[in-house]
């Protein structure tokens, strides 16, 4: 019974102590450790968060673990670990919410951290597309592909059945690289190239490509790809509308 209530008299401190200075006052396995009290009333929970840190690395690794890899330490929950699991879910529904006015994401740095935020952390790729006005007025967002964990397939086809449902004049897409590494690769390139020039056939302008990868990016559009995509196609209309008067 005295361990019970020293065990309580211990809990009752740390959340004084975060009444008083917030999370920010406490280490990484202390907040895991306070996150877990709900969870798992009985046990010491100080020694499951550092064993948690233990087995995924950081902070961050434990709560992109799955619950079955969770459910793997000694003393851990089934609820404890679902909700660890589902917190990124809800950072990121947190993160679009804070704002609940109509979403103007006109401008690199506002798009860019939107869909940054949709897509951290997440442990296998997904695609993204974002449907905007004339005004760049957020329309719509939709997820339309999903990866296996290494690599994900989206055809031109889901971007403009997309924009054509959501009734889009701009069109941003993005995706996830959970290799660490945000450099485009070969289909990158030739799925932006052909999005641009499929939509540009419909009146819709690919605005950007985003990348993404923690909280490194690349863009299309900023790096100058998008304008040089941009160029050869208009090449290519030029060729062929020569070729076409020629002819006559």
């Amino acid at each position: 019974m005295a361990q019970e209530i020293k065990h309580d008299g211990h809990r009752d401190r740390m959340r004084e102590r975060i009444l008083k200075s917030g999370l920010a006052s406490l280490q990484d396995h202390e907040i895991l450790e306070y996150l877990l009290f709900a969870f798992i009333p009985r046990k010491n929970t100080n020694d499951i968060a550092h064993t948690l840190i233990s087995k995924f690395g950081t902070f961050a690794g434990v709560l992109n673990a799955d619950v079955t890899a969770l459910l793997e330490v000694d003393g851990m929950t089934k609820n404890a670990a679902v909700f660890l699991a589902s917190l990124p879910d809800v950072f990121r529904v947190y993160l679009k919410n804070v704002d609940d006015q109509k979403l103007n994401l006109s401008g690199r740095g506002v798009i860019r951290k939107y869909l940054g935020a949709e897509l951290y952390g997440r442990q296998v790729e997904q695609v993204v597309a974002v449907a905007l006005d004339a005004k760049d007025q957020f329309i719509a967002q939709e997820s339309i592909a999903y990866g296996d964990g290494a690599s994900v397939t989206v055809s031109v086809r889901d971007i403009v059945n997309f924009a054509i449902k959501h009734k889009a004049v701009n069109v941003v897409i993005a995706h996830n690289h959970p290799s660490g590494t945000v450099a485009p690769s070969q289909a990158d390139i030739d799925l932006t190239a052909d999005a641009y020039a499929t939509l540009e056939a419909i009146g819709v302008t690919l605005e950007d490509h985003y990348i993404f990868s923690g909280s490194d990016y690349f863009s299309f559009e900023e790096s100058g790809r998008l304008a040089k995509i941009a160029d050869v196609k208009r090449n290519i209309n030029k060729t062929f509308k020569e070729g076409i008067i020629i002819y006559e």
